[in-house]
């Protein structure tokens, strides 16, 4: 035992086969950070090979189960699961089942998933009844965990098993992250701000920017390859459409030379048509110093970014660091900046069968990559990145690394903030929009893609999370994930093809509308894959502008599942209550409601707001303003109320349809 300036440490050492494992714990108050440093024997005969680690809190709980539930905020988790069903999961099947994880079907079949580069990695043990909560979590800078739990059937073992990866010669050693323990004394909400206040400690915040760019929080997005357009030149003759659509930023998949499978069949001028198989995948990248041809020339390129400023637009560029075509002449030029197996072969970057994975931790890779995009910065006019799949990878088993096997599993961390310093010094309103949507992206990032979200969104839209639950699971992601930077999210993108295939069968359905309005509502940045907005132009258009015209949409207070509903007229047991979705945003001078049926009929319910939450006044008349068409709702040709009335209020909604409403109060002159 020792003591520490802010708190006292101990340390538990054991030795397990070859190996010797020291357990520290350093307590601060209620906080306990636990590291785990793994050593090979001074008198070893050889090395020895360490593939990973796991670090438990077994039985987790507070007092008697039944009192207790369970929660894993921002993934695939269903929320308020009672402690007995987190405590009967499989570590070894961690998706297997719907009740607990319903959205781990479309995210790896996982239900946490990795930390922190992917989800926060928090497990919460709840007790209501004693307001106390038990929160587990992980952070590193240099490897991922992968956050799962198991248990006996009564008490869940909560586990982070870091990606640690060494060849450990006699007398060396490594440490892995730390492994966060919180014991908290108050409501669930209020643990949930304590885990989040503790981001400065553990190293996620603050960012390295301060705040994004003011052009970010009114950014709508449109994903595109300009091979969708047949080249540079048809986006270029896109853009007008899409400005009056309301996209204010184009975001390129890779647009330099690739492993063009069409040119390899006699196809040269062919450009990407979305044939991920039979035209080759734009991120199997070839030359980073070429653009793919089949796209145009570099003056065809330049005028593409010159159109979308001219029509207010940001252009973002896909930065792939993962990895390069099995063909890419960095295999014969730059060989050390490739992972390697045990047996010096090279490996597929994340299991991506057309790539060969680089060596993150490869520090003259780092300074081509960064030499590279901030010399396209310069020499294009862009304004910024967007990051690629910066989750933690394969280690570097080859001999002879002045570092550990897995220092390359999140290697590229410090290479996007070189990256993010870089943008602020070459052009100060450049951005980065990171593909992924854990903490750890939040220091360096003005962006954060987050796929869970839409993938929570479309088990909403399948039943398998009620309109009440998917707003408990939107009001713990926002009390756990960084103030900033801002979050985007999408109904589909080009991933979603392998992510979460309804959403490519159900493009341009009610249902993925329904999805769309839901996520404006939540206070997402808005993204728009090319093609989806084929024939639904005037949707788009109306929700973007919604988003454009209220402050309350884009930065307001979020009330969840506070506005109640109810069936207005009890013929039927259907319950048609249960399928309406309500969210409230607001500001001191605005209020927002949003609210969609996902009941498959047209049929009248009865809601009551909160009035005196929403300062309301009773005795004044409001009416409701739709935001996506600026016309004032009309409830079979009324359209003002009483603030009284609101808190007993008969509407009738179309299904599926998404309404964003601003409160309006009515003056009289």
């Amino acid at each position: 035992m020792e003591e520490t300036p802010d708190g006292v440490a101990f340390a538990v050492t054991l030795t397990l086969g070859p190996l010797t494992l020291t357990d520290r714990f350093h307590l601060t108050g209620s906080l306990v950070e636990r590291t785990v440093r793994v050593a090979a024997p001074a008198d070893a005969a050889t090395r020895r090979q360490l593939h990973g680690l796991r670090m438990t809190l077994p039985g987790a709980g507070i007092g008697p189960p039944a009192e207790c539930r369970f929660e894993a905020p921002a993934c695939a988790v269903r929320p308020r699961l009672p402690l007995t069903v987190a405590a009967r999961q499989s570590p070894q099947r961690p998706g297997d089942d719907p009740h607990f994880a319903p959205g781990a079907r479309s995210r790896w079949q996982t239900a946490i998933n990795d930390c922190p580069d992917v989800t926060p990695g928090l497990m919460v043990v709840h007790n209501p009844r004693r307001s106390q909560s038990l929160l587990a979590w992980y952070v590193s800078r240099v490897e991922a965990a992968t956050a799962l739990v198991g248990g006996d059937g009564q008490f869940p073992d909560l586990i982070h098993q870091p990606a640690l990866a060494a060849w450990l010669s006699p007398g060396a050693s490594v440490t892995g992250g730390t492994q966060y323990i919180l014991l908290h004394e108050g409501d669930y909400p209020a643990a949930l701000d304590a885990y989040r206040a503790l981001y400065p400690r553990t190293g996620i915040e603050p960012p390295l920017y301060g705040e994004p760019p003011a052009w970010t929080r009114h950014a709508a997005i449109y994903e595109v390859h300009p091979g969708q357009f047949g080249g540079f030149r048809g986006l270029t003759a896109r853009i007008p459409a899409l400005a009056r659509m309301g996209i204010t930023v184009l975001y390129l998949m890779p647009v330099m030379e690739f492993d063009n499978r069409h040119r390899a069949a006699g196809r040269p001028d062919q450009p990407w048509d979305e044939n991920w198989l039979g035209g080759g995948s734009p991120y199997a990248i070839r030359d980073f110093e070429a653009l793919e041809p089949s796209l145009g020339t570099e003056a065809d390129f330049r005028q593409l970014v010159q159109t979308a400023h001219a029509h207010g637009m940001r252009v973002l560029l896909d930065f792939v660091p993962q990895g390069c075509a099995l063909d890419a002449r960095y295999v014969t030029e730059h060989p050390d900046w490739f992972c390697r197996d045990e047996a010096g072969n090279m490996v597929h970057s994340h299991g991506w069968v057309d790539t060969w994975s680089f060596d993150w931790a490869n520090a003259d890779y780092q300074a081509y990559m960064l030499d590279w995009s901030l010399r396209r910065v310069r020499e294009w006019d862009v304004d910024g990145y967007r990051v690629d799949a910066p989750h933690g990878k394969e280690p570097n088993w080859a001999a002879g690394l002045p570092y550990h096997a897995s220092a390359t599993n999140l290697g590229v961390v410090r290479l996007l903030e070189r990256l993010r310093e870089g943008l602020r010094a070459v052009k100060p309103d450049a951005v980065l929009l990171c593909e992924l949507f854990g903490p750890l992206f939040a220091r360096s990032h003005d962006l954060l893609y987050d796929y869970y979200p839409m993938v929570m969104g479309y088990e909403l839209l399948d039943g398998r999370l009620t309109p009440r639950e998917f707003g408990e699971w939107l009001s713990d992601y926002w009390r756990v994930m960084p103030a900033v930077p801002q979050r985007v999210c999408f109904t589909e993108t080009h991933d979603t093809r392998s992510h979460h295939p309804p959403a490519y069968k159900l493009r341009g359905s009610l249902a993925e509308r329904a999805l769309f309005g839901i996520l404006i509502a939540a206070g997402f940045v808005p993204m728009i894959w090319a093609g989806q907005e084929r024939g639904l132009e005037d949707f788009y258009r109306g929700m973007l502008a919604a988003r454009r015209r209220s402050r309350a949409l884009r930065e307001g207070e979020r009330l969840c599942n506070a506005v109640s509903c109810r069936e207005t007229i009890a013929e039927r047991d259907y319950r048609a209550h249960e399928h309406v979705f309500s969210l409230l945003r607001r500001t001191p001078d605005e209020t927002v409601w949003a609210m969609v049926s996902l009941y498959p009929e047209v049929t009248p319910f009865t809601f009551s707001l909160p009035l005196e939450r929403l300062g309301l006044r009773p005795e004044a008349r409001y009416r409701l303003r739709d935001l996506a068409t600026g016309e004032v709702f009309r409830e079979y040709g009324r359209g003002e109320w009483r603030g009284a009335e609101l808190a007993n209020i008969t509407l009738t909604p179309r299904m599926f349809r998404p309404y964003l409403w601003r409160v309006e109060r009515v003056t009289r002159m």
